[in-house]
């Protein structure tokens, strides 16, 4: 049974008790504060946090607390916050937040977004190749720029480049599957950024899988994880 973590001080139910967290087969758990919610989510190892970002700077602190814990950093992470502004939803962002949803609760826009992270989705380490291309800054004899992707989901992939890319840049990129011939394209927006030994790392969710892009990774991940 998937299990969430609702953190906030005010009570959630008659806004999200009309979504997809509260059929009868997801065990809820509510925390009052961001101190009680850290020592619940290392014991119970929920498949999704959802946070009240009423305070902006608190849930940013609490996320990147979530992000650094061995037991939590895996979490899927939603953010529930009522007028954000662009800037706020980038920080949200950078600081490891999966989602966040904003105005008034509408579980046609929003449980799609929720039992995708509910799932959580199997990853694997990889190192591929991939070329990409930024939208607001593609010309049509530009050639594509190039990374190395490092890990791959259904739902993105983080990749190794030369430049930082900036959180909400849009790009289209293409990778070949080990094994496949055809490479798959898909539309991708930078969500995290990241460094390591001075190279620019960047968490990118997956928008658009064109074709069978998303039947062709998923059935990758799984044949790789048998063989694991």
């Amino acid at each position: 049974m998937p299990k969430v973590l609702i953190v906030s001080s005010a009570d959630l139910a008659p806004e999200l008790g009309r979504t997809i967290l509260w059929r009868s087969d997801i065990e809820r758990i509510v925390c009052q504060g961001p101190a009680a919610a850290l020592d619940t989510a290392r014991q119970l190892l929920p498949s999704l946090v959802v946070l009240d970002g009423q305070d902006t700077e608190a849930a940013r602190a609490f996320i990147g607390d979530l992000r650094r814990a061995p037991e939590t950093r895996r979490a899927s992470v939603a953010v529930l916050s009522r007028a954000p502004h662009l800037e706020d939803e980038a920080e949200l962002r950078r600081a490891g937040a999966n989602l966040v949803l904003a105005g008034e609760v509408d579980p046609t826009l929003w449980d799609s977004r929720l039992e995708e992270l509910l799932s959580v989705p199997q990853r694997k380490e990889v190192r591929l190749p991939v070329r990409f291309s930024v939208w607001s800054q593609s010309e049509p004899d530009e050639e594509p720029l190039e990374a190395v992707a490092l890990n791959l989901s259904v739902r993105g992939l983080l990749v190794e480049c030369e430049e930082l890319l900036d959180i909400g840049t849009r790009l289209d990129l293409s990778f070949t599957l080990p094994g496949q011939a055809e490479p798959v394209r898909v539309v991708g927006q930078v969500v995290r950024e990241a460094a390591s030994n001075g190279r620019p790392r960047a968490g990118i969710e997956m928008l658009i899988l064109r074709g069978d892009a998303r039947d062709r990774i998923r059935a990758f991940i799984e044949a790789e994880s048998l063989r694991s």
